[in-house]
């Protein structure tokens, strides 16, 4: 196992009240109460997970609390889409009692509250052995699947060769597609031999794995996201897109550890989010008219969005905003404009920055003063649900510019490759930040934690 483990609490979950959910009201002007609540998790976080009222108007939304059983604090609360069946909750505190709520939304009021309690068990011993612990995996310019472990010790081992568009799961597996994109090879964490795990398929050159082991890709005839479960061996549709991208249609997907498709396409006058687990929608552009050009799309697992917009004009900036769960409209998240990194995991998003920056016209070879700016990244800024923070970094100086989409474990450790300038190579951003560390010189692209 290449994932850290973590230790499931054997304590049931209780409801509080002693009764069985019953409906809201006694008219269906509300919904119901949420059935079949459950929570379960380690010493650090826990998830919720729970089924549709069984009476009731419809539901518009979900209203999700955790709290400290007898705090007199305020809960943490997220308000999620229509669609969700379950919420995340990081950050908890070892051999602690919490009470997560979930009470169901709709049009005319909020139907009965559900609650349930969950004991964080005592925080697992760290295992020794450096199976046990998330690598990083990433393509070398031979295009060959490397993993490095994520301590930034050790020297990379290739685990696959020819893996163009490979993906891992949270065991460590890697599974690459066939040369003929009709099957999908797995690379199994504990060097066992390869094998094929599904065939007759229309892949394309970009699989994607959640922590479970299920993959997706999208159909290149349908142009829906597939799905293959974990261990089976005949895939289905997990988001119908409506067909292929034609026109201005550009499409970028993600797939998060919980195993949440987003997908960001559109173009720049009507871009769009759908997904599962996150509302689909319209959504605004930066600027008065909506100006700018979807580049990249990462999320995290609590309904986030993180998107990328690339400036019109020769201007060359990117920059990263937020969609939170329900919105229409794009939060900034950057406070200024520079060469830049940015990285999900399931609790949020991490970026890299400059400390300044300047146009692209002033790097070209006629430009009389040229680029003579600061590219040394000085902090790293941290976005999420649970709000925003930055940290100090040093040791590491920005290439070019452009989107560049790095990969991040889950203790928050940022892995990024800068392609030019005095810190060229594959890098590790320690998650409290400080000196960056050197994994690699050489190149290597798509990057991701398994």
């Amino acid at each position: 196992m290449y994932r850290a483990l973590l230790t499931v609490a054997a304590a049931a979950a209780l409801v509080i009240g002693g009764a069985a959910p019953a409906t809201a009201a006694p008219s269906s002007s509300v919904p119901g109460a949420p059935t079949s609540v459950k929570v379960s998790g380690a010493s650090d976080s826990a998830t919720v997970r729970w089924a549709s009222p069984r009476s009731g108007a419809k539901v518009t939304g979900w209203k999700v609390a955790v709290k400290r059983t007898w705090h007199n604090g305020r809960p943490h609360v997220d308000q999620l889409p229509a669609n969700a069946r379950s919420d995340r909750f990081s950050h908890l505190t070892a051999d602690t009692t919490y009470s997560f709520t979930v009470r169901a939304l709709g049009k005319k009021g909020s139907g009965k509250a559900v609650t349930v309690r969950y004991t964080a068990p005592s925080a697992p011993v760290t295992p020794t052995d450096p199976g046990d612990t998330q690598s990083l995996f990433a393509l070398d310019a031979a295009g060959d699947v490397v993993r490095f472990p994520t301590s930034g010790t050790d020297a990379p081992v290739t685990v696959a060769t020819d893996g163009a568009g490979f993906a891992a799961d949270g065991d460590g597996d890697v599974y690459t597609p066939s040369a003929d994109l009709t099957a999908i090879r797995v690379h199994p964490a504990d060097g066992g031999a390869v094998r094929t795990v599904a065939t007759g398929l229309h892949l394309t050159e970009d699989l994607r794995a959640d922590d479970a082991g299920n993959l997706y890709w999208v159909d290149s005839v349908t142009g829906a996201v597939q799905e293959l479960p974990s261990g089976a061996h005949t895939a289905k549709v997990a988001l119908d897109l409506g067909g292929r991208p034609t026109g201005g249609d550009q499409r970028f997907w993600i797939v998060t550890p919980d195993g949440r498709v987003v997908v960001l396409g559109g173009s720049s006058s009507s871009p769009y989010v759908k997904g599962t687990g996150v509302a689909a929608r319209t959504i605004t552009l930066p600027g008065s008219s909506g100006v700018g050009y979807p580049a990249a799309v990462l999320a995290d697992s609590h309904g986030n969005v993180y998107v990328d917009i690339r400036s019109p004009g020769g201007a060359g900036s990117w920059a990263w905003y937020q969609l939170k769960p329900g919105a229409t409209a794009l939060t900034s998240i950057e406070p200024r404009l520079a060469f830049e990194y940015g990285a999900a995991n399931a609790d949020g998003f991490s970026l890299l920055q400059s400390a300044e920056w300047c146009t692209a016209p002033a790097e070209y070879p006629t430009s009389p003063t040229g680029c003579k700016v600061d590219r040394s990244i000085p902090d790293k800024r941290v976005v999420g649900s649970n709000g925003t923070s930055t940290r100090p970094v040093s040791g590491l100086t920005a290439g070019s510019r452009g989107p560049n989409t790095g990969a991040a474990d889950a203790d928050g450790d940022v892995f990024v490759n800068v392609d030019s300038g005095p810190t060229t190579g594959l890098w590790r951003v320690p998650a409290a930040g400080g000196a960056a560390k050197q994994l690699s010189a050489a190149q290597y692209s798509r990057l991701l934690v398994g």
